[in-house]
């Protein structure tokens, strides 16, 4: 009598899917690396060489594009534009959102369920929705055209923040803050002292992500600022196209240089992102 196989059903039904899965994480994979490869081979060739053969090899490395970005073009001062409205932005918005979610964790007060759920509305709300009464307002405080009127505008973007830190804030265990108030320390010292340090990733996690957001919005800056020097990175790509054509070339570059910024934010963020992210996981 032929003896029975030992291995489970489940483990023959899994095996195709233990197949399947790291194909479809490699399409996945592919389908965002190909681009940027693209991207990047393509800001090291001429103009002329790009429209005969879009996505043929570099004969050789033309670096052209390059200097045209940082010696005849505005280039540099897109990218301090878009690094200080990015870097006030980001702080605002990582610390209001502590704040507000601080205040929601730990105090009980009237309608206090209500105004979360108001805050989180902003989660459903596009920016772009806004934009219309965001240009009244800032109209009203005689701030269009200002870089201002991007940061204040930012600075509403909590919404994410809120959610991800009042989440980490109610899980602190509430010995921690109770020694602290025997110890004579107050809502602050206990907000800046104990509550900061211990959110670390999570904060790490908010800026992460607005640090994307914002570097990479486009919409508000092209409303709000009327003046070429006062350009983000977003708005001056767009300067490279013209009636006449497209710049391919020097737009690759521009992108590239776009693209850099954010990437190295997250290597230095990382560790704080990743821990973050798993630490939100395992409490939700």
């Amino acid at each position: 009598m032929a003896k029975s196989s030992t291995v489970p059903r489940s483990a023959r039904v899994s095996r195709p899917t233990a197949l399947l899965v790291p194909l479809l994480l490699l399409a996945v994979a592919l389908t965002v690396i190909l681009p940027v490869v693209w991207m990047l081979y393509s800001s090291i060739r001429s103009n002329l060489d790009i429209l005969q053969d879009p996505f043929g090899l570099p004969h050789s490395f033309y670096l052209g594009n390059y200097r045209t970005l940082f010696s005849t073009s505005p280039m540099p001062t897109w990218i301090a534009n878009s690094v200080l409205v990015t870097a006030i932005s980001v702080v605002g918005i990582a610390f209001f959102s502590a704040l507000l979610a601080f205040a929601f964790a730990v105090f009980d007060f009237r309608g206090k369920e209500k105004f979360f759920v108001f805050c989180l509305v902003g989660l459903m709300i596009p920016p772009q929705a806004l934009i219309v009464s965001g240009f009244k307002w800032m109209s009203i405080l005689s701030l269009i055209g200002s870089r201002w009127a991007l940061i204040f505008t930012y600075f509403g973007w909590i919404s994410f923040g809120v959610l991800v830190l009042r989440n980490f804030f109610e899980a602190v265990p509430k010995e921690i803050t109770e020694a602290a108030r025997i110890d004579g320390a107050g809502h602050w010292r206990i907000f800046r002292s104990i509550m900061l340090p211990l959110a670390r990733p999570s904060i790490g996690t908010v800026v992460v992500l607005n640090f994307m957001w914002v570097w990479n919005e486009f919409l508000y800056p092209l409303v709000y600022v009327n003046d070429a020097n006062g350009y983000t990175i977003p708005l001056g790509i767009l300067q490279y196209q013209s009636r006449l054509g497209v710049q391919w070339g020097t737009q690759m570059a521009a992108l590239s240089v776009a693209a850099g910024v954010p990437l190295i934010v997250f290597l230095i963020f990382q560790r704080q992102f990743i821990h973050g992210v798993l630490q939100g996981s395992l409490k939700g």
